[in-house]
């Protein structure tokens, strides 16, 4: 492999894979007004190409700071990529910081005022005269044409060692289509023929410290990949990323690395990629030509939209009901007053009978019900998280399961839904294998 390089200069040596900073501007980033929407986009593509990223960093609109930022930057990473501060207003530092780390003066470019100005005329406005800062870029910049009012630019800084600065606008589809159009070229230069592939195994059932504990021995030592977990609210993601020259030979790098982990954690792994635990489900009961049905009480409708979001659910799905007061279950399951009064509306034997009855009524195959306490306040002495699923057969027979499921509100219905469903899963995983 050629060493990276750009404008003449050497910017990555053939042993070194390319590294990336992403740096955000702008003060209502650090106020909390905006989620940085940018820097994950960012992050992604720039791990599809190959490379590295090392840092995310936000700075506020302050042109010191802001100097300070890229400077410090610019000491760790071979390409740095500034999001937003390209605008018109007095607020919009991005070319004036670049060009001062840079050392090196503003220069109002005519072709770019000629594209600006040609913006304004198409959508039939006058553009006003502070718009001409946006023809303005660090002199020996290369100019990236705007898809909006403001063009990006990329400058190699060659102090301490060269890097490739690369500024783009703020607005995301701004963004996304000039590093689209131009950056992607840009990078493929500096590192080389590269792509990176991130698979991921999704995980039901577990928790991230019991799944790292067996993945973590499994992949150690192992260079060729870099191991990460993300827990979310309904599941734990286990992320492999691999790196060869192609995206077809890092993905089949990886297909063994993948095969190992799922081999290692058991029936916790509920999918990969894409398919999560809901897409598993439905295809496992279109290729059996079976049904289910659900009735809800502390989920609230969530397990049967998890479930209709997927394409083609309608195969598989029949319906479901929402019935979160006693009249509701009494009028839409039948369930009777005798039943809630003697075991409670959070229960293993109500969250049985709305199982039952979601099957029944339905004419579904299988029926899921689900009860419990979601919080905030505890219901009946049951404590928030106290949770009851049942899952009814195709044969009659109902099974009910309960704990205590930890987390917010939020945390309790996604859990509780995916506990649901992965108990449904696994049935038909056994009942698949004989």
């Amino acid at each position: 492999m050629t060493p990276g390089i750009l404008d003449g200069i050497v910017i990555r040596q053939p042993q070194d894979r390319l590294s990336a900073a992403v740096l955000s501007v702008g003060s209502e980033l650090l106020l909390g007004d905006l989620t940085d929407t940018n820097a994950t986009w960012l992050s992604q593509r720039l791990r599809e190409l190959g490379v590295e990223v090392v840092h995310h960093l936000a700075v506020r609109d302050d042109l010191e700071q802001f100097v300070s930022a890229l400077r410090w930057l610019t000491e760790r990473a071979h390409l740095v990529i500034v999001g937003g501060g390209l605008g018109p207003t007095v607020d919009d530092l991005t070319r004036e910081a670049i060009a001062a780390a840079a050392e090196v003066p503003l220069e109002t470019r005519d072709d770019l005022v000629e594209l600006i100005a040609e913006r304004f005329h198409r959508t039939h406005r006058e553009m006003p005269a502070q718009n001409l800062k946006q023809a303005q870029i660090p002199e020996g910049a290369s100019a990236y044409p705007p898809v909006g009012t403001a063009p990006g630019f990329g400058l190699t800084v060659a102090a301490p060692t060269p890097t490739r600065v690369v500024a783009l606008p703020g607005v995301p589809w701004e963004l996304r289509e000039l590093f689209s159009r131009y950056v992607v070229d840009e990078i493929r230069e500096l590192a080389g023929p590269r792509a990176t592939v991130t698979r991921v195994i999704h995980v039901v059932g577990s928790g991230e410290s019991a799944v790292a504990s067996v993945v973590e021995p499994l992949l150690a030592g192992r260079d060729e990949v870099t191991l990460s977990f993300l827990a979310r609210s309904s599941e734990i993601e286990v992320r492999l990323t691999v790196s060869a020259d192609s995206p077809e030979a890092a993905r089949a790098a990886s297909q063994p690395l993948v095969d190992e982990v799922i081999s290692a954690v058991g029936v916790v792994a509920v999918g990969v990629d894409d398919d999560r635990l809901e897409d598993v489900v439905l295809q496992r009961l279109r290729q059996r030509g079976q049904t289910v049905a659900t009735a809800e009480s502390a989920t609230g409708g969530d397990i049967a939209g998890r479930l209709a979001r997927v394409p083609g659910a309608s195969a598989s799905l029949v319906g479901g009901l929402v019935v979160y007061t006693f009249p509701a279950k009494r009028e839409l399951l039948g369930v009777s007053a005798e039943l809630v009064e003697e075991h409670g509306e959070v229960s293993a034997e109500v969250t049985e009978a709305l199982a039952a009855a979601a099957q029944q009524r339905a004419g579904a195959d299988w029926g899921i019900g689900v009860t419990g306490v979601a919080g905030p306040a505890s219901v009946d002495d049951l404590p928030v998280g106290s949770c009851f699923w049942a899952l009814a057969h195709p044969d009659g027979h109902v099974e009910v399961h309960g704990r205590r499921i930890p987390g917010d509100r939020g945390q309790v219905i996604s859990r509780l839904g995916s506990a649901a469903i992965d108990l449904l899963r696994r049935r038909l995983v056994e009942a698949d294998d004989g």
